[in-house]
């Protein structure tokens, strides 16, 4: 068996993406995986595509992501699902209303194809599903939304028909260096001596990193996502409000995906079936459903399918790590993506491929830098190392 060149830690969407984009470089590349590919995040996520609604940082991420969707389905010759079906963002009253103009005012500035509606009228020819209470909303054409799992699933096909090895239910335990580089990665099972490592495990990042004795701040919140039955189609874009205390979108097969905003997260993960989950509560669920039903009327008449929680990397600043360890020379980050990573996975995927040549980033990636977080002072609220529970 050939050595390996690159180790990546974790198998969702960034983890599966960047194995496809560096295996075009030639090289061994193995995904290790504590779970199977898409068990936390990337499965649990609403899956939009957007560049509206974000960071300064990450747009030209964003803009750049949204040309390899387009193709994306060609690309790795497998069904995404993707939809670029837009983006309507809701005000519900005056004060969500002025957030909603500033969204619309500054993302122009950058160049964002956003436009503000001024009434429902408007926002109803573009949804029609939409309350007619509906204040007034951003609407951004070009944004859209994919499938989670096809995803997942096309980027994984691809990379293992470019010879990456996908190595489930193992975890890595900690990274050991010499000489401030890599020099080996120990797993429940054996050890390994890649030249790379790349961290695309999201929440556990920090359980691996304290073996280089780096840390990124996190805060791990929930969200909770309700999926109902099968019904008819009624919604094209995904919809977000000013206030992200709500995000849906209708999937392919006609069912709605709904998520909330970020609750404090008061319980532990569990395995269910060998996989991994965390329980939600009765009244953020109730809560979910009674804003949808705002939102879209005839929502009341959907029956509830399933529900979870979902966890997120939050960092400070809801900004990613995207980074180089110059302590330890081979090593990679990417995590922190704070509950919007999805679609931005094929600018990610490309940047980390260039870290890994060591060329300069076509992309800005300076907003991403681990040391941007040298001098924070940690405090207990940070829960960077949830315990598993069977």
């Amino acid at each position: 068996m050939n050595a390996i060149d690159v180790v990546i830690v974790g198998a969702g969407i960034i983890g599966c993406s960047t194995a496809y984009e560096l295996s075009k470089l030639g090289l061994n590349i193995e995904v290790i995986e504590k779970h199977e590919p898409g068990a936390m995040g990337s499965g649990w996520t609403l899956a939009g595509v957007r560049q509206s609604g974000r960071h300064d940082a990450e747009i030209p991420l964003a803009k750049y992501s949204v040309k390899v969707w387009s193709d994306l389905n060609d690309i790795l010759d497998c069904e995404t699902n993707y939809k670029q079906e837009g983006n309507l963002r809701l005000a519900r009253n005056n004060y969500e209303d002025k957030i909603i103009k500033k969204l619309v005012e500054e993302q122009q500035k950058k160049g964002l194809e956003i436009e503000y509606l001024n009434n429902s009228k408007d926002i109803q020819e573009i949804c029609p599903s939409l309350s007619s209470k509906i204040f007034s909303a951003s609407y951004c054409p070009t944004d859209g939304h994919a499938d989670p799992i096809d995803t997942l699933r096309a980027y994984e096909k691809a990379a293992k028909k470019n010879g990456v090895i996908f190595s489930n239910n193992e975890e890595v335990l900690k990274i050991s260096s010499k000489k401030n580089k890599i020099n080996s990665i120990t797993t429940t099972k054996r050890k390994i001596y890649p030249k790379y490592c790349i961290l695309a495990n999201g929440i556990f990042c920090n359980k691996i990193l304290e073996s280089v004795e780096k840390k990124i701040p996190l805060e791990i919140p929930i969200v909770t996502v309700i999926q109902t039955e099968i019904t008819s189609k009624i919604l094209k874009p995904v919809i977000g409000v000013a206030n992200a205390s709500l995000a849906m979108r209708q999937e392919n097969n006609g069912c709605f995906r709904i998520s909330s905003g970020f609750q404090e997260c008061t319980g532990n993960l569990k395995l269910k079936n060998g996989m991994p989950y965390v329980e939600t509560t009765l009244n953020e669920i109730q809560n979910t459903i009674s804003q949808s039903i705002d939102i879209i009327p005839e929502l009341k008449n959907s029956s509830l399918k399933s529900f979870w929680g979902g966890l997120i990397d939050l960092t400070p600043d809801a900004l990613p790590v995207i980074d180089n360890v110059i302590e330890c020379e081979g090593l990679i980050i990417a995590c922190g993506f704070s509950g919007h990573g999805f679609g931005i996975a094929p600018a990610v995927s490309n940047i980390i491929s260039e870290l890994v040549l060591n060329k300069k980033t076509k992309l800005p990636i300076d907003s991403f830098s681990l040391n941007r977080f040298q001098n924070y002072i940690f405090s207990k609220k940070e829960k960077s190392d949830l315990t598993l529970h069977g």
